[in-house]
């Protein structure tokens, strides 16, 4: 009895490891394992009654009362002996296997992604007709998402994010797979008369079972509604077990305005700021704005007003430069007068401080807006454009490493946000990958079909890898999928290389005259049909040019003065447009300036000043160096650039070569000329080898223009769009 016991419990115990991992596999509810260990257990007690009870002899099973022991010898059991040693090494083989090496905690997808403080409150369903309903659901639910994303202890799946799973088919289990989390929040309102009734439950994502549910009927009053939601809050973060702290439970508590109609704007408002396209970004600034007038003291609504017309400058430029900020400051000033606890406005702050220092690339800017998104993100660990704000402070210091960890970060919170698919790419522009920025670039476009902004980027980067035809299909994509007229303008000067100067012309007509870049488009179209005097007559009539985006104006103004040969005036362009630059020692060259630092050595030698120009060479050359030449973070031609201001005519020309081999085809994308026009690299035209160059790049520009010319003809883009996509596979 005892050899069967050790034999039972050995092969039992082989039995439960397996199934544990085994089970779980093929989708086996947990509580089936538990009746699948109770029946082990059972059978280990009924044989031991069996082995008990019975002997096996060589006249077959006989009751243990009906063998004759005078007579009757059991064999020895070595054989037996030998299995259970047997046994107990495959016991202990596979225990081991599970339990060290990890295959145990693999059993289940969400074990290692998520943990018990990870939750994605989805969309709340609208029990009713009443399309204002749905706003009012959705204004519920925004705000117990709000609320829980400030508990510290909890890490919230961002609205970005979850709002993809409304009136979803999916179940609790493949949401919480695909989000990342052991729990999910679902609700559902009803407004009846002066009557509101919440139902919401909190489910395990993993074994699919119900954590906590409630009924919520109140009278609709303002007050009702924030103390359910605070009520919802505190009993979802209390069954996650997810440790309060005193300012945590104040946040949960809070009231943030006092107006039920400036709530309901607000929350339409929210829900266009996410989307983030040209026409729900001036949306939702309006209905915050509405907001605000029906609450004045309501915070939230001044901080999403600053983020609003900062993103729309940003994404847009649908609003110049000094009403954003001064718009921004303002807003942002007044939600923290009214809740210093407020992280979203940290986090808008935050980002008009990194606005402001890339604007000049002068003083501590940089350093004040690491510390309002450390801020914002010590109030509120789930804000998820913090980290990506922040991320796009990092790239712009050059820190890469940190600028994609913080990315990484962004994305555990809110992995189906938009603006990570745009900014991870550029992120890997910057290291050179750009097959993986191409790839990355298709696959923003695959999940967000109807978003126009991975479209521009990848034509800017298609460009810029010298494929124009191809550049120019997706920018047509973009064209086409907003009303943004500032998309498409970088195929302007792929219409230059064709000599398509009726597309342009369309182009510049089309243009709004209230659009805030239109006297820019103005100076623009004299440029780009090489009217210098015209185009720097044009500008200098502006009002106030500083009030328009600095690479573009000082880049315009900058070229202009060069090609009319008015050096001093070309200088002082520059050096507004790029303070840093300023002085003859100290200056420090980056990734950010070294475009402008090597035009000003070119000023420099024009205007007579050979040391000073040397010296910003010697810093750029290295800066140079370290930058990928094609892309949509590429230099071009600019170690061309450096080499002939040096005089080293032979290695320039090389350089040249080794470019065009690359794929450069076009200054256009990196330069304020056209590659026959480029004043630079003039003293190389002298050079036998430079005309061969030249032929090499007209004929390929010329191929491209007919493919262009082919696909316009047909109105079938579809072979260059497949092009990219069957190159990038």
């Amino acid at each position: 009895m005892l050899r069967v016991a050790a034999a039972y419990a050995l092969v039992s115990w082989i039995l439960i490891e397996a199934g544990s991992v085994l089970l779980p596999t093929f989708g086996v509810p947990e509580g089936i394992f538990k009746y699948y260990v109770i029946v082990v257990v059972v059978g280990f007690v009924i044989a031991l009654i069996m082995s008990w009870a019975f002997e096996i002899t060589p006249d077959g099973v006989r009751l243990e009362s009906e063998v004759d022991r005078a007579s009757y010898k059991p064999k020895p059991r070595d054989r037996m002996n030998r299995v259970i040693i047997a046994l107990l090494v495959v016991a202990l083989g596979i225990s081991i296997t599970f339990n060290v090496t990890g295959i145990r905690s693999d059993r289940d997808p969400l074990a290692e992604s998520s943990i018990r403080d990870s939750i994605a409150v989805l969309p709340f369903s609208s029990r009713s007709t009443d399309a204002e309903n749905q706003y009012f659901a959705d204004g519920i639910h925004d705000d117990i998402l709000t609320r829980l994303a400030d508990v510290e202890s909890l890490r919230v799946i961002s609205r970005t994010s979850v709002n993809k799973y409304r009136n979803t088919t999916k179940n609790v289990r493949q949401i919480g797979k695909e989000l990342g989390v052991a729990a999910i929040v679902e609700g559902a309102v009803q407004r009846s008369g002066d009557q509101v009734r919440i139902t919401v439950q909190l489910i395990d994502a993993v074994t699919d079972e119900h954590i906590w549910a409630e009924t919520f009927d109140k009278a609709l009053t303002i007050e009702n509604v924030f103390e359910i939601q605070s009520e919802i809050s505190a009993s979802i973060a209390s069954s996650l077990r997810a440790a309060l702290t005193p300012a945590d439970e104040l946040r949960l508590a809070a009231i943030p305005t006092d107006s039920i109609e400036a709530y309901a704007e607000y929350v339409k408002g929210r829900g266009n700021l996410s989307a983030r396209t040209f026409t729900s970004l001036q949306d939702a600034r309006a209905q915050f704005e509405h907001a605000i007038e029906l609450d004045p003291d309501y915070a939230q609504a001044h901080a999403a007003l600053a983020q609003s017309v900062l993103v729309m400058f940003s994404n847009h430029k649908s609003i110049p430069q000094p009403e954003a900020f001064a718009v921004a400051a303002a807003a942002i000033e007044k939600a923290l007068s009214i809740d210093p606890q407020l992280a979203e406005a940290y986090a808008a702050r935050g980002l008009l401080q990194l606005m402001q220092w890339e604007s000049s690339r002068t003083g501590a800017g940089n350093v004040d807006a690491a510390a309002s998104f450390r801020t914002a993100l010590a109030l509120s660990p789930s804000q998820a454009d913090a980290y990506v704000w922040f991320a796009s402070l990092r790239q712009s210091e050059g820190d890469i490493d940190a600028a994609v960890e913080l990315l990484t970060r962004a994305l555990t919170i809110d992995p189906l946000s938009r603006i990570p698919y745009l900014n991870l790419p550029s992120f890997y522009a910057s290291r050179g990958q750009n097959a993986e920025t191409t790839t990355m670039l298709l696959k923003a476009a695959a999940i967000f079909p109807d978003w126009s902004l991975p479209y521009g980027y990848l034509s800017n980067h298609l460009q810029k890898l010298g494929r124009l035809d191809e550049a120019v299909a997706w920018g047509l994509r973009e064209m086409a999928l907003t009303e943004d007229p500032m998309a498409g303008g970088a195929l302007i000067g792929i219409y230059q290389e064709f000599g398509d100067d009726a597309a342009i012309t369309d182009f510049v007509q089309s243009f709004p005259a209230d659009h805030p870049f239109y006297p820019i488009g103005k100076s623009y179209w004299h440029y780009v049909t090489r009217d210098y005097k015209g185009a720097l007559t044009e500008i200098e009539s502006l009002d106030d040019p500083s009030s328009y985006p600095v690479d573009f104006v000082s880049g315009l103004m900058v070229g202009a003065a060069i090609m009319t040969g008015e050096f001093d005036r070309a200088y002082d362009y520059i050096i507004n447009g790029h303070p840093s630059l300023a002085g003859d020692t100290d200056i420090t060259i980056d990734h950010k300036n070294v475009y402008a630092a090597v035009l000003l050595a070119f000023i420099e030698q024009k205007r007579n000043r050979p040391k000073q120009a040397r010296e910003l060479l010697d810093k750029a050359q290295p800066v140079v160096a370290e930058l990928p030449r094609l892309g949509m973070a590429g230099h071009g031609i600019k170690d061309v650039h450096v080499l002939t201001m040096q005089g080293r005519y032979s290695a320039a020309i090389d350089a040249l070569i080794d470019a065009v081999n690359e794929g450069f085809v076009s200054s256009q994308a990196f330069d304020v000329w056209s590659f026959d026009q480029d004043p630079i690299i003039e003293p190389l035209r002298n050079d036998p080898r430079f005309s061969a160059i030249e032929t090499q790049i007209n004929i390929k520009i010329e191929a491209m223009r007919q493919n262009v010319e082919e696909a316009r003809g047909s109105g079938d883009w579809s072979t260059l769009l497949d092009r990219t996509i069957s190159e990038s596979a």
